[in-house]
């Protein structure tokens, strides 16, 4: 029977050292809190349907998310896509040994440039670039055999997708105007789009 659309689970990690604004050194390293770990157990328990693919990116926080569901369907293929990682817009060298609110000015800096092209610096990306990710997942979604995929991530890659699901047609310009301006998945939140495995554009998806 044809599937006109695939069922893609998106779950942002539990929460993270980073979130409670402890100082971090690795952005890709950051463990979950306790409250984390407890929040991706009942995640896990909240899911009662075996996907077809677990997919994890390649940050520390978003694997620790998905161990429990792991552990639940053993039998679940997995992979690791590190497309799927934050995105990564300030410098890593400069963050190093920094919380949340000492960042913050660094964040309003960046978002006021709106430019979608900028780099802050050595192991930074643009927001181009972080579309450009996106998109990757998206074509790559289309040509899985699996019917149901779970995608263990981060609340900016999730929501860089949502927008693509609202806006399919979108310039990277006003996709990073409107950015900012999107609601936050909350840790250990979830959502599903449903991606058209149909020949049409990379960024058309409908979010439920």
């Amino acid at each position: 029977m044809h599937t006109e659309f695939k069922v893609l689970w998106l779950m942002r990690h539990g929460q993270s050292r980073g979130n409670i604004d402890e100082p971090t050194d690795n952005h890709a390293n950051i463990p979950l809190t306790e409250l984390g770990q407890a929040q991706a157990e009942k995640l896990a328990a909240r899911i009662d349907r075996q996907p077809g693919l677990i997919v994890m990116s390649s940050f520390l926080r978003a694997q620790q998310t998905a161990a429990p569901l792991r552990e639940k369907y053993p039998d679940v293929p997995v992979e690791v896509w590190p497309e799927t990682a934050e995105f990564t817009y300030l410098s890593p060298a400069r963050c190093h040994g920094t919380n949340r609110t000492e960042r913050l000015p660094w964040v309003r800096e960046y978002w006021q440039r709106q430019d979608p092209d900028y780099h802050d610096g050595a192991g930074a990306e643009s927001f181009r670039d972080f579309v450009q990710r996106a998109e990757v997942i998206l074509r790559r979604v289309r040509t899985r055999p699996e019917e149901n995929i779970m995608i263990f991530s981060h609340g900016q890659f999730i929501n860089c997708l949502i927008e693509m699901a609202i806006h399919p047609y979108a310039s990277v310009e006003e996709r990073m105007a409107r950015f900012r301006s999107l609601p936050e998945l909350p840790n250990a939140g979830l959502i599903y789009l449903l991606v058209p495995v149909g020949d049409i554009p990379s960024g058309e998806a409908q979010s439920r």
